[in-house]
């Protein structure tokens, strides 16, 4: 039989195998890298992103690529700044909050099989440096569901995601509207690009006016007329210049197609286009806003007919937009606010 010594000295020797193993398993490598496990999401250098492709489970999808430093929707507008640094702050910062519960693992796992959004960045190459399998929010909406991919292996385990510092879960930042990653530029020139400004009051036509570039000499003149109209020529300068940040505030996704059809077959309220000396044009048709919100006029104590802060623009006959008076009375200036008269 064996001694008590004996016994204590094998128990001693098992604790000690047992802490060993336990020790080796969790701290050699990253997070899980011992069981398959894949949870390095974060991307150090944003700046060598070259491409990100972003697709739903019903196939819907987008592409982002940068071309000479600039962000470009499916290779056809400009991406919105503030979205692309979102974007690039998402990579850098990502973090894991914490492994998926046993409870709720196989749910999960389910639901980013069916139903995840799965995006591909690329660093310069061929094949995606990293994909993320993007699904749901955890109860409290502060944690994110992610599975990663690298190197065409998936995780064999999602993990929970944040950001740390900020509330609210990841998914939103991932949409695949394209329409929603466009910079929501109207009008940006600098002057000496501006070929012409026409500008139709159809409410008041007689406010109407066209600007043209004449060897650099801009003159104002009544629409259909080649007579110049005399003015000054440092407040007509001063308003042509503001044409280098004209923007809309968003894009209208709630409206149904009936609506803004609706909407566009009816008379306009405004409509702007500027040409430029390259052969390009923007034009944008502004239509009445009803007052929805029942804003009341205090001089007379009655509704508005329309609403106070906002317009409907159609942009280049394809992008139904919301548009702000606080933006665009500084170019839907009548032409006598150039003469006087």
């Amino acid at each position: 039989m064996m001694k008590n010594n004996e016994i204590l000295l094998l128990l001693l020797v098992i604790l000690i195998a047992v802490a060993i193993y336990f020790f080796t398993t969790k701290t050699s490598g990253t997070l899980g890298s011992n069981t398959g496990e894949k949870s390095n999401f974060a991307i150090e250098d944003t700046a060598s992103i070259s491409k990100i492709f972003i697709v739903d489970a019903k196939g819907k999808n987008v592409t982002l690529t940068k071309e000479d430093k600039v962000w470009l929707v499916d290779e056809k507008y400009v991406v919105r700044p503030d979205n692309i640094r979102l974007l690039m702050k998402t990579f850098s910062r990502i973090d894991v909050r914490s492994p998926v519960p046993k409870s709720a693992f196989n749910n999960v796992v389910t639901q980013i099989a069916t139903n995840a959004t799965k995006v591909e960045i690329y660093q310069g190459k061929d094949k995606p440096s990293k994909t993320y399998y993007i699904g749901g929010s955890t109860s409290d909406h502060q944690g994110t569901y992610m599975l990663l991919e690298t190197e065409g292996v998936k995780s064999s385990a999602p993990f929970i995601m944040y950001i740390p510092g900020d509330r609210g879960y990841l998914t939103t930042r991932f949409f695949i509207e394209p329409e929603q990653w466009r910079d929501a530029v109207v009008f940006r020139y600098l002057p000496k690009e501006i070929k012409s400004i026409e500008i139709n009051y159809f409410e008041s036509p007689k406010e109407s006016f066209v600007i043209n570039n004449n060897n650099e000499i801009f003159q104002l003149s009544k629409i259909g007329s080649t007579e110049v109209i005399p003015v000054d020529t440092a407040v007509l300068n001063e308003y042509v210049n503001r044409y280098r940040k004209i923007y809309y505030e968003m894009i209208d996704v709630e409206s149904p197609r009936e609506k803004i059809d609706s909407i566009i077959a009816s008379p306009p309220f405004i409509s702007i286009e500027v040409k430029d000396l390259s052969g390009g044009e923007n034009k944008i048709v502004i239509y009445h806003m009803p007052n929805f919100r029942t804003i009341i006029d205090d001089s007379t104590g009655e509704e508005f007919v329309y609403d106070v802060d906002r317009m409907y623009g159609y942009l280049n006959n394809e992008l139904f937009t919301y548009i702000q008076f606080a933006t665009f009375d500084n170019i839907t200036l009548p032409k006598k606010y150039f003469t006087n008269k």
